[in-house]
Parts: structure tokens; C-alpha cells; sequence
């Protein structure tokens, strides 16, 4: 399993959109522009948030996103699930019963692989679930001083 770059990129528009004074938004371009990746890409990944309900879109001349919850309220799994859906993360083949061949398969009940791989997923979401982005902010303002930050934010937002 590989977590997609959309991931990560979705983690620090969040972070960023965090930052909005009330009723200002950032458009996608912007977003882009700082992180420094593909904005056709981030559009997608925004998209994803927005349908999560993770952002607010503002549509309009003066429109763009703001977050649409506190940070306090978004896991990990959350922006998980917004980018890489909600499908299971790991899909048995189930593979047992041709593993042990036509007499011992007829014996065969759960995958003993499936199994693992279950309770693997589990503690994937378990983990995930249990980091909020509150956690990760706090985190950044321990380590690092946020005024370039704050100042790009102030001079690239717009009210909407």
C-alpha cells in the first residue's frame, strides 16, 4: 500500500486554510503556487475535501475555499478517506482455497492472509483516526516560527 502525494498535499491545505481570517478564502492557484505542486492535481485534491465536507467552496469572483471545520475535528483517516476513498485498503484474493488445492480447500473457512491483512487495516484506522490535525498544528508551532507564513496568508487571502 501507497499513500498518494494528494495525501500529504491535502494534510497542508487544511493546515493553511486554518490560518483564514473568518469569511476569507484562498483560492486553489494560490494554494498551489505555495506548495508547489501541480495546481490541475490540487483542484482534484480539493475537490475530494470539499465532497468530504473538510472545505467550504466559494464559488464567485471573490470565491475559493476556507476550512470547514477545526482542525480539533479532522483525523488523519479523515483526509484519508476524502483522498483515497472509501474502498477497503487492503482486498483479499482470497487465495486459500487454491493455495491448499481441491481436497484440504474444502476445508478452508476465513484466509489466514485475509485475517492479517484485516487486523493490519484495523490498526492502520485505529492509528490514523487517533492523530487530529490539532495535533500536527500544535506541533508545527512548537518547532517553527509561522510569521512568512502568516504574512503569505494575510497577503493571498481575500474576504468572500
Amino acid at each position: 500500500m501507497k499513500l498518494s502525494k494528494g495525501w500529504e498535499q491535502a494534510i497542508y491545505v487544511l493546515l493553511i486554510l486554518n490560518h483564514l481570517p473568518k469569511r476569507n478564502v484562498m483560492t486553489s492557484t494560490t494554494l498551489s503556487e505555495r506548495l508547489n505542486v501541480s495546481d490541475s492535481y490540487l483542484k482534484k485534491i480539493i475537490k475530494s475535501l470539499a465532497k468530504e465536507g473538510l472545505v467550504h467552496s466559494a464559488p464567485g469572483k471573490n470565491g475559493g475555499f476556507s476550512l470547514n471545520k477545526p482542525l480539533s475535528e479532522i483525523t488523519f483517516y479523515d483526509v484519508f478517506l476524502a483522498i483515497e476513498g472509501r474502498d477497503k485498503i487492503f482486498s483479499s484474493q482470497h487465495l486459500l482455497k487454491s493455495f491448499l488445492g481441491e481436497n484440504e480447500g474444502q476445508k478452508a473457512e476465513l484466509c489466514v492472509v485475509s485475517h492479517a491483512l484485516n487486523n493490519i487495516e484495523q490498526t492502520l484506522i485505529t492509528t490514523l483516526s487517533s492523530i487530529t490535525l490539532e495535533d500536527v498544528k500544535q506541533s508545527i508551532n512548537t518547532k517553527y516560527n509561522l510569521e512568512e507564513l502568516l504574512q503569505w496568508i494575510s497577503s493571498n487571502s481575500k474576504t468572500h
